[in-house]
């Protein structure tokens, strides 16, 4: 009966959260939250008796809300900015999308009456509010156009708003939206130079990639081939100096190993040669030890690559060296085997992946290459990235 009592409670509860916490949102004056709880709430199954208790707080946070929206409106006017001409134009979005969320759910009925709904066109003021909205954002982005890069790059976001909201405002966006990239953007130049003789041009192919793909801001364009229209502001040079090699090398280390282990029972004696006997009379026997050795020999190969270069920054507008800074790129091979020799159980633990190794081929010259590049690359992009061009 207590289980059941339980059960009952429970289900109370569970079915007021609901509308408590739509209770809740109206009493603190969070009416679009109140009004989103009781339409989704009201959307599942509006006949419930639970979910039309939903209806009087819903018409209560729809009116509410229009008239908190309303008001803001009228504020929102009188400062006729850019930002508040926005304001009102999501405002009225706002209304009309809560009407058609209410009239979805059309007839509405609380304790036998219908609940009815006052609702209004905002036709003609989303039109004229998005009007308003486009045609500040175009007149900004305009204005913008003429300043610097910076300024650039404000227009550049303006218009992004304006062809989201607005793509038929006008027929020129596009244009004017790559005309704002190409000014709010900075133009580098890379050019590779390779002072070494064994480093051949099909090496260098996926070092010649580099370019806007590679980075994170949007307003840094790389390119590795230069275009005649367009007029670069850096310079990256990029210098391959030397190349050199550490040779195919297997080093031998042999390590001792030691341990004790247990190897059998003895009985403990007394004073008088006599074994020694427990409470229960029988004889006490203690573990015997010795101490076993082993030696592991460890075979580690060897052979590594190091490309050393340069890169050389320049502003061309100022016609400055920025920076030169030094960079290498490297590739290592190292493999390590073992064998041993004596009683394995010596052995600790941590060289039991070595044991289980073998020898293998040494890479090619050509690989090393491979990889040497490309851990240049790596840091010629992390270089650049912190570059504020």
């Amino acid at each position: 009966m207590k289980n059941l009592l339980f059960s009952i409670l429970a289900i109370t509860l569970l079915s007021c959260s609901g509308t408590q916490k739509a209770a809740s949102h109206l009493q603190t004056g969070n009416y679009i939250k109140a009004f989103n709880t009781s339409v989704t709430k009201l959307n599942k199954d509006k006949i419930k008796k639970s979910s039309q208790k939903h209806i009087p707080l819903l018409k209560e946070a729809y009116v509410k809300a229009a008239d908190t929206d309303v008001k803001l409106i009228k504020a929102l006017k009188k400062e006729n900015t850019t930002e508040s001409l926005k304001k009102i134009y999501g405002k009225y979005l706002s209304l009309d999308i809560r009407q058609d969320e209410v009239r979805a759910l059309q007839p509405l009925y609380y304790e036998g009456n219908e609940v009815t709904f006052k609702f209004d066109d905002f036709t003609d003021k989303i039109k004229n509010s998005k009007n308003n909205f486009s045609t500040s954002l175009y007149g900004n982005a305009i204005k913008n156009l003429k300043g610097d890069n910076l300024a650039a790059r404000k227009a550049y976001k303006q218009l992004e708003d304006l062809i989201y909201i607005n793509p038929d405002y006008k027929t020129n966006l596009n244009d004017l939206l790559q005309k704002a990239k190409n000014k709010g953007s900075s133009f580098v130049y890379i050019i590779l130079k390779n002072n070494v003789d064994s480093i051949s041009r099909d090496s260098i192919k996926d070092f010649s990639s580099i370019n806007s793909t590679n980075f994170t801001n949007q307003w840094v364009i790389y390119h590795n081939k230069k275009e005649k229209k367009i007029k670069y502001d850096y310079q990256v040079n990029i210098i391959f100096d030397k190349l050199t090699f550490i040779p195919e090398k297997t080093e031998q280390q042999k390590v001792p190993q030691e341990a004790k282990v247990q190897d059998g029972w003895k009985y403990r004696f007394d004073a008088n040669g006599n074994v020694m006997k427990d409470d229960k009379g029988n004889d006490i026997k203690e573990a015997k030890y010795r101490i076993i050795t082993a030696e592991v020999i460890l075979h580690q190969q060897n052979k590594s690559s190091k490309l050393d270069g340069t890169i050389i920054i320049k502003d061309l507008k100022k016609r400055t060296t920025l920076s030169t800074n030094p960079v290498f790129g490297e590739a290592k091979f190292q493999n390590t085997y073992g064998k041993y020799e004596g009683d394995q159980r010596a052995i600790e633990q941590k060289y039991n992946k070595s044991l289980q190794a073998k020898a293998v081929p040494y890479p090619k010259d050509h690989e090393f290459v491979k990889y040497s590049i490309s851990n240049f690359k790596q840091k010629v992009i992390a270089l650049l990235s912190q570059q504020q061009f």
